[in-house]
């Protein structure tokens, strides 16, 4: 360690000077007698990009390597004895050019040689600075000079300092120098014909520090010798808050100004024009009030009349919908009853009424949706089979084939690709085949061939209904999928293929067209394929079903009775109430309730469903809790373990009270 610098020790001169050297902001070099570099502070090593051990002894003349200027002039200069004080040199650095105040001061030696010191100031910020202050200045002289109002600056004592190119123009070739010159030439005065004093002129106020905003004023100025100018004047104050100047600005509004005292004429002639006719004008006035009144009620008349249209025909694609469902499940009620001693059969018409009914269920769930605006967003979806589903839709129909042909016979050209499968409601796509179907066999009414035809394809799934019946026109194709658009006169809703278009398009799919009269039709939907995870993933191994006390409050007899009844056969006991004032008795007051499953109705003699729910969970936090109701949902549906819309399924219900397994809002 240096004794100079050791803990205690008072800094030597030598030392403080070094620090100071090397602390200084300013690149300094030190070069010795012999013009060599012999000390540098780290500023220089940066200017020049150099380090010290190449640069120590470096002569003078080779110690800039990096300037973009020769300076041996200037370094001659200074060793002459003539020092050379803050000369720009540019400096090229890695991070780009560097503005430099170089300065060379000789130091005096006793041999007579005389050695050098080099200081450089780095201004390459000040000089970005300086650029961009020039630049600001030409742009607001060039945006001063081109305003095309007239604008001067005057300084405390009126004397004119600045004038843009209007202002010169306004005057010329008179250029008044002061304010009391430019007083003269323009001898102004007000619009009613009051002249200005010189200490009543905008400019003169402004310098007492009044603001002038908007004084309109005629000068004597322009070819035709006046002028209308609107004037605005503003003080101009020091750092002190010392007003020194003025700035004001002149607008030429002579052509303005006329046009406004001609609107005002106009005006005055419209106003006493006005007051000649306001009689006749309230006349056609109450004639155009009656005139609307009756319009409107026309209006709201014809709007009734369509509304009513609209309804009726809704109501008649309901009833088109509803009826589809029904034949089938009255035909196979009459099958089921003939065949009541074969079980096989039973089985077979009991689920095709079970299929019916959830084609059913479909369209009130549709109707729901429509009467709310919903989507479908993937309620209720899940992977349908399209071949079963057609099989299940020609076994439905079938024994109405005979009826429709009228005496002829209808074929069936039956095609399946295996493992057509989608993702969706099953009961709307077998709706949507149901109707085509239906339309298929209208279409043949004397008999023909019915084609339902599966097949997949670059990852659609197609189902084309075909028929070889009377056909349609282009006119007719085109219009097919419209909204009460229909062919078949009094006996037809024109709702048909619009349902089905509509099935298709919620189920993210297209409907196609191929017809011809006298040729025949082709209906083809196209589905995204869905991933058939059953074949992908083993079955999963039935849930445990664990017997249950259930709380079951419903008022509808019939309901109350097959739902305990379908409980009871699961295995479970079940307490059956009407009401909530008795559910919530059977519930008790006390610590634990004797049940672990509530499922209710919403729609109670005695109050809302959602009440009993409510209570019950507050109560009960881990009791089970369902509800089943035939409305749509606006209770607290969170305070639910699950939720299921009428008509239920039998393994939805099952599966809810035993395993837990949530479905909500099913159907």
């Amino acid at each position: 360690m240096n004794p100079e610098t050791e803990p205690g020790s008072k800094p030597t001169p030598t030392a403080r000077f070094e620090a100071l050297f090397e602390a200084i902001a300013h690149a300094i070099a030190v070069f010795d007698d012999n013009l060599e570099l012999v000390s540098a502070n780290p500023r220089y090593y940066e200017l020049t990009g150099t380090s010290s051990e190449d640069a120590r002894g470096r002569s003078v003349y080779d110690a800039f390597p990096n300037a973009q200027a020769d300076l041996t002039e200037q370094i001659d200069s200074a060793v002459h004895g003539a020092p050379v004080i803050a000369l720009p040199v540019t400096f090229q650095n890695p991070t780009g050019p560097r503005v430099v105040e170089a300065t060379f001061v000789p130091i005096p030696a006793d041999s007579g040689q005389r050695g050098l010191i080099f200081a450089g100031n780095d201004i390459t910020e000040r000089e970005h600075l300086r650029q961009d202050l020039a630049g600001s200045v030409a742009q607001l002289e060039t945006i001063f000079d081109v305003i095309p109002d007239s604008v001067r600056v005057v300084d405390a004592d009126g004397n004119t300092l600045r004038t843009n190119s209007q202002a010169q123009t306004d005057h010329a070739p008179n250029t008044p120098t002061t304010l009391r010159e430019l007083w003269q030439l323009d001898r102004p005065r007000t619009l009613d014909g009051t002249s200005l004093f010189v200490h009543e002129h905008p400019t003169a106020r402004a310098l007492r520090g009044e603001r002038v905003r908007g004084e309109r004023l005629e000068v004597r100025r322009g070819p035709d010798g006046s002028m209308i100018i609107d004037v605005n004047a503003n003080p101009l104050y020091d750092e002190q808050g010392r007003i020194r100047g003025a700035v004001t600005v002149e607008r030429d509004v002579t052509f303005r100004t006329q046009l406004q005292q001609q609107l005002e004429q106009e005006a005055r002639r419209t106003a006493e024009l006005y007051e000649r006719v306001s009689t006749e004008a309230e006349r056609l006035e109450r004639m155009v009030q009656e005139r609307t009144q009756e319009v409107l009620a026309l209006q709201e008349a014809r709007s009734r009349e369509r509304r009513l249209a609209a309804v009726g025909q809704l109501a008649a694609g309901v009833m088109h919908d509803v009826n589809n469902a029904l034949n089938p499940i009255m035909a196979a009620a009459y099958l089921l009853e003939t065949n009541a001693e074969n079980p096989a059969a039973v089985r077979d018409y009991a689920v095709r009424i079970a299929k019916a009914a959830e084609t059913g269920a479909a369209t009130a769930a549709r109707v729901g949706r429509f009467i709310r605006q919903e989507p479908m967003k993937g309620v209720g979806e899940e992977l349908v089979d399209l071949v079963a589903v057609c099989d299940e839709v020609v076994a439905m129909t079938r024994p109405l084939w005979a009826e429709r042909a009228r005496g002829g016979t209808i074929q069936l050209d039956r095609q399946m690709a295996p493992r057509a499968v989608i993702r969706g409601i099953p009961g709307e796509i077998r709706e949507a085949l149901l109707n085509l179907v239906q339309n298929a066999l209208d279409a043949m009414h004397v008999g023909g061939t019915l084609g339902i035809v599966t097949r997949t394809r670059n990852g659609e799934v197609a189902l084309e209904v075909r028929d070889t019946g009377i056909g349609m026109s282009d006119e007719v194709r085109e219009r097919a999928f419209e909204p009460f658009f229909t062919t078949k006169g009094q006996a037809g809703t024109g709702l048909g293929l619009a349902e089905v278009y509509g099935i298709v398009r919620r189920h993210r799919g297209r409907a196609e067209i191929e017809s011809a009269p006298g040729k025949g039709t082709t209906i083809r939907l196209l589905f995204p394929e869905g991933a058939d995870q059953a074949a992908a993933t083993p079955a999963a191994a039935p849930a445990r079903r664990l017997p249950r006390r259930v709380l079951l409050v419903e008022d509808h007899p019939d309901s109350r009775e097959f739902m305990q009844a379908l409980l009871e056969s699961d295995g479970h006991t079940v307490a059956a109430v009407t009401t909530v004032q008795d559910a919530m008795t059977r519930l008790g007051d006390g610590g634990e309730t004797p049940y672990d499953v509530l499922v209710t109705d919403i729609g109670l003699p005695d109050g809302s469903g959602w009440d009993l729910v409510t209570h019950a969970r507050n109560r009960w936090p881990d009791l089970r809790i369902g509800v089943v109701t035939g409305w749509e949902p606006r209770g607290n549906t969170g305070a639910t373990d699950f939720l299921l819309r009428k008509p239920v399924r039998t393994s939805d219900l099952l599966a809810q009270v035993a395993s837990g397994a949530n479905i909500t809002l099913a159907h």
